[in-house]
């Protein structure tokens, strides 16, 4: 008996003093949404360069684009209002026939060297691929995308916008 009396002593000297909180309500949980179920069309993302970091830039789409025109767009680079906005871009500009081929992972075949890219250019492509899947209702299951040009298959790669 003594020693029981002593480990509850030991037990309520060592509480830490916290008390417990309720579950505190913050919103909905974060989603991929296609942007069609908004009853307005599809808004086209495609990811430029804003100051150092790629950042989305929504563009009206009369339908679902895929990704082949999606990368395309993306290498006409960003148009006239949004250069004044100062989006600009990493990549170079379109000189073929980019080819998606899907699967787990998805791989995008671009018509230029990768291995000249800086990060922020193979962002760009990722991140505007991923969003065309989306809009497709087409996502990877592993949330990567390979990148495949003349030069290289780059490593598996995820959209760190």
């Amino acid at each position: 008996m003594k020693k029981l009396v002593v480990l509850a002593a030991l037990l309520l000297v060592s509480a830490c003093g916290i008390k417990p909180t309720p579950v505190l309500e913050a919103g909905p949980a974060p989603t991929l949404r296609s942007p069609a179920s908004a009853g307005r069309g599809t808004d086209l993302i495609l990811y430029f360069v804003l100051g150092d970091r790629v950042t989305p830039v929504v563009r009206p789409s009369a339908g679902v684009v895929g990704v082949e025109s999606a990368l395309t767009m993306l290498l006409d680079g960003p148009s006239v209002d949004e250069r004044a906005d100062g989006y600009t871009t990493a990549l170079p500009s379109r000189s073929g026939a980019i080819t998606p081929t899907p699967g787990s992972p998805a791989t995008i075949t671009v018509p230029f060297p990768l291995r000249p890219l800086a990060g922020n250019g193979i962002n760009q492509l990722v991140c505007t691929a991923f969003a065309a899947l989306a809009a497709q209702g087409g996502y990877t299951t592993d949330g990567t995308v390979a990148l495949a040009g003349p030069d290289v298959l780059l490593p598996y790669q995820t959209c760190q916008a």
